[in-house]
């Protein structure tokens, strides 16, 4: 789907978002469905976001929505996005059990199970808020985000830094069979092959 006149100008020209927050906003989820094991048509978070702020009859003149792009989610009125970089960040965050699950890291001024986004995705918020998880994931940080659809809640580790959560991807089924997110997960495996050499290649050094 084509971003809208304004929205495209303020991302093409970088320009800083002046809208309402995502957080009074619902998210078109119709619109982002669509892109399903697929990378995202516009680059980064910032064009992730324009996307899903789309309206059915809106008139095409609406500001670009605020969020913090510097955390690693983004709260809507019905859905949390979930950011995360398959190579490089502040955190190693894996696919496991085939790509049917993913580990991801809340990050931030020490996160607990008091801070407002965990207790949002642990159900603990707003009694009746029914709020949809979705995950993007981009391979590296020059390459656009892929949507790797909703995810069900199966653990976190307020133990570990950043605050990990354990999640389960409810549309794994069809994602199985995208050219992209399979690339994805290839890879991955050749960033945990580095990863295992580098540090077989370092202690080796010390023995």
């Amino acid at each position: 789907a084509a971003l809208r006149r304004k929205a495209l100008a303020a991302l093409v020209l970088q320009r800083p978002a002046t809208g309402a927050s995502t957080k009074a906003l619902s998210a078109n989820l119709a619109t982002v469905r669509k892109q399903l094991g697929r990378p995202c048509p516009h680059f980064g978070k910032k064009g992730v976001v324009q996307l899903a702020s789309q309206q059915d009859g809106a008139t095409g003149e609406e500001a670009p929505p605020k969020f913090n792009k510097y955390a690693g989610w983004v709260e809507w009125e019905n859905a949390v996005f979930l950011w995360v970089n398959a190579s490089g960040g502040s955190f190693v965050n894996s696919f496991a059990h085939g790509g049917r699950q993913v580990n991801w890291y809340v990050g931030g001024a020490r996160p607990t199970e008091q801070s407002p986004i965990v207790k949002r995705l642990l159900g603990k918020s707003e009694a009746g808020r029914k709020t949809e998880v979705l995950l993007f994931v981009r391979p590296r940080s020059t390459e656009p985000y892929i949507f790797c659809g909703r995810c069900n809640y199966l653990g976190h580790d307020a133990g570990k830094k950043g605050f990990e959560f354990t999640w389960r991807l409810r549309d794994f089924a069809a994602l199985s069979k995208s050219l992209a997110f399979n690339e994805l997960l290839a890879s991955q495996r050749t960033s945990r092959r580095k990863r295992s050499a580098a540090a077989a290649t370092a202690a080796a050094r010390w023995t």
